[in-house]
């Protein structure tokens, strides 16, 4: 056969795969004239630990090929590679030794590519970079000193509009207009533009803020004939301001309207009222600049009259989140939002409810409360409708104090709110581990002492089913009482040492899978399941080791995620590395499951190989491989005795 004929076969073959599905005919059939075609028995060994790295890149064409690191019990089996898979490519660190074991596992015939002509070629096409970026590499070689500055194996996508200042920050300053307390209403009325100017801060003769004019201010209040045009616009201005750094993200000026229900926000030289005002960024800025955003949500969700109008408001909240998702906005972002929506809808939810039980002669209780998520969304990590894991906690009543009408309202509004997230496709919990049980319906001690057992006894209190308690957050209501239960939580824990050692070894109880091979799944066993469990196989294992660490290091104000793992990192700066990539690995678990999930309208747990992109593939196999050094490190960390 001749070489060109040789070229144009192995160019073909390399076509239907990545990399190299994105490169054109011209720059495969480079690769392909300096490639050479190797024929492998079972059992050869293509390359050893530690060998230096050759000049070639193999494609395997037919077979599979096994890698191997040193384990406990000899040799543990790391990743199975089979057609159209790649041997022996670092894109991050292409002269180091090779950091397993390839061993060939059935026959096989591999295609030798020069390693250097692969690399150059890749580099110039974006859609390759991002698949080698993202394919399986093995870290954390013998000796190797690690760098928490090094790049990650799991990289966050191009950076999106959410994340930038600049130009919100240049408008802002360009549309300041100030104007003293004193001044007439009529003479700063004439000063605005319409429809250029969005608000006039009001600033006392240093420059702060005092307080903002808007439109609606001079229509609700001049226009009707409340406040005279000749009287000073202290009167009517709006007070206090809601103050913002100069160059803060776009995205964290949407959060901040949100959560604070604010329509404009003053950027003063500090953040703080204290500074100097130098910009004023309004909601129809930030719609100008970025098209359709959420800002509309925080007044639609206070107007809403029925549970139909919620779920509708709920339902556009999703459709906002996809685009989001699709267009790579931040994780923390995107949970932030969410979890901003799912307080506006709970808030005007209660707000109906305690409307409805008035009218049937059920007055709310003079004691103060506070309505609490558990789970994923007392983590801030729900992105996707999910049942109901809800409770309420309110202070301990005086003595004397008579708990039957409190409990009876308390147990109305549990039913109502139950009824309305029904309504607004957040299922029941099948457990019952919602508000309307009154077990999870309690004073702040009672609360505090329904902890103390499973702390104490967390084998005979099957702590593995309690975990969910111990994500709690207070969703809206006095946020105080949430913040008792979590310091009555860390007095438990400091009185039992082995706690935090049961609880590691709960968590620990879902390994990761090897690898996706051949469009199956391959545990550590050797079988193989037909779909990724999103839940068990990635999110779950970094969901509950990261609050083993934040139980088991004192962290009373961590309960999202990435956050835990992140002062994980700086309280035990030998695991840095891992904590990081923990980090990135929970950030794309997440956002893969919840792009998968709004697409089919469900919960995504499971997902077959077949639905993902190649780089799906890889990154989730990275994914898999973080679980494991987490694993790792938590062992090391709470079982391994101290020298």
């Amino acid at each position: 056969m001749k070489t060109s004929s040789i070229s144009l076969r192995v160019a073909d073959f390399l076509k239907g795969h990545p990399p190299f599905e994105y490169l054109p005919e011209s720059d495969l059939l480079e690769i392909a004239k300096g490639g050479r075609v190797k024929f492998h028995e079972a059992d050869e060994i293509v390359f050893n630990l530690g060998d230096p790295r050759s000049k070639f890149i193999w494609v395997i064409q037919r077979g599979t090929i096994n890698l191997y690191r040193p384990g406990e019990h000899g040799e543990d089996l790391i990743d199975v590679r089979a057609e159209g898979d790649l041997l022996g490519i670092d894109w991050k660190n292409p002269q180091l030794p090779y950091p397993a074991t390839a061993r060939v596992a059935q026959e096989s015939i591999l295609y030798a590519l020069p390693a250097e002509t692969v690399l150059s070629i890749c580099a110039k096409y974006p859609p390759a970079v991002e698949f080698l970026k993202s394919y399986f590499s093995i870290e954390d070689l013998v000796g190797r000193a690690i760098s928490v500055n090094e790049p990650l194996e799991i990289q966050a996508d191009a950076a999106y509009w959410l994340t930038l200042s600049e130009a919100v920050s240049d408008r802002a300053a360009n549309r300041l207009l100030t104007a003293r307390p004193d001044d007439s209403i009529q003479f700063v009325a004439k000063t605005i533009a319409p429809g250029l100017q969005e608000a006039v801060v009001v600033v006392d003769p240093a420059g702060l803020p005092l307080g903002v004019l808007t439109e609606a201010n001079f229509s609700s209040r001049v226009a009707t004939g409340e406040v005279s045009v000749d009287r000073p616009v202290k009167e009517i201005m709006s007070a206090p301001v809601l103050t913002i750094p100069p160059h803060m993200p776009a995205g964290d000026i949407i959060i901040t309207m949100i959560r604070h229900r604010r329509h404009h926000l003053v950027v003063t030289e500090t953040g703080d009222t204290d500074g100097r005002v130098i910009g004023v960024v309004g909601e129809k800025t930030i719609q100008a600049m970025h098209g359709n955003v959420p800002i509309f949500l925080s007044k639609e969700f206070p107007l809403a009259l029925d549970i139909n109008e919620l779920r509708r408001l709920r339902d556009r909240a999703d459709e906002l989140l996809l685009r989001y998702i699709e267009g790579e906005a931040p994780i923390q972002w995107l949970t932030n939002f969410i979890a901003q929506v799912d307080r506006m809808l709970i808030e005007q939810a209660i707000v109906l409810a305690t409307d409805k039980l008035a009218a049937q002669g059920l007055p709310a209780p003079e004691l103060s409360w506070a309505w609490i998520a558990f789970h994923s969304e007392g983590r801030k990590e729900r992105l996707l409708r999910s049942s109901q894991r809800t409770g309420i906690v309110y202070a301990d009543p005086p003595a004397g104090f008579d708990p039957k009408p409190m409990l009876q309202w308390f147990s109305a509004l549990a039913n109502e709110m139950g009824s309305v997230l029904s309504v607004c496709r957040f299922p029941l919990d099948a457990q019952n581990r919602m508000a309307s049980n009154p077990q999870w319906c309690q004073s702040v001690s009672a609360w505090s002492e329904t902890f103390r057992p499973w702390v104490l006894d967390p084998v005979n209190s099957d702590i593995i089913r309690r975990t969910p308690f111990f994500d709690l957050r207070a969703v809206t209501g006095d946020r105080s009482l949430v913040a008792e239960i979590r310091h009555a939580i860390f007095a438990h824990i400091e009185l039992n040492a082995e706690f935090i050692p049961v609880l590691a070894t709960a968590a620990m109880r879902n390994l990761p899978p090897i690898t996706v091979f051949r469009g199956g799944v391959l545990d550590k066993s050797g079988s193989t399941s037909e779909a990724i469990n999103t839940k068990t196989n990635a999110l779950s294992p970094l969901v509950d080791l990261a609050r083993v660490f934040a139980l088991g290091l004192g962290m009373e104000d961590a309960t999202f995620t990435p956050d835990r793992l992140s002062k994980a990192a700086v309280a035990l700066p030998q695991y840095a590395r891992v904590f990081h990539e923990a980090e990135q690995a929970f950030d794309y678990a997440l956002r893969l499951q919840t792009r998968v999930g709004l697409r089919r309208g469900d919960d995504a747990r499971f997902v077959r190989p077949d639905e993902l992109t190649p780089g799906e593939i890889q990154r989730l196999k990275t994914i898999f491989r973080t679980v494991g050094r987490l694993m790792d490190v938590a062992v090391n960390h709470f079982f391994t005795p101290a020298q």
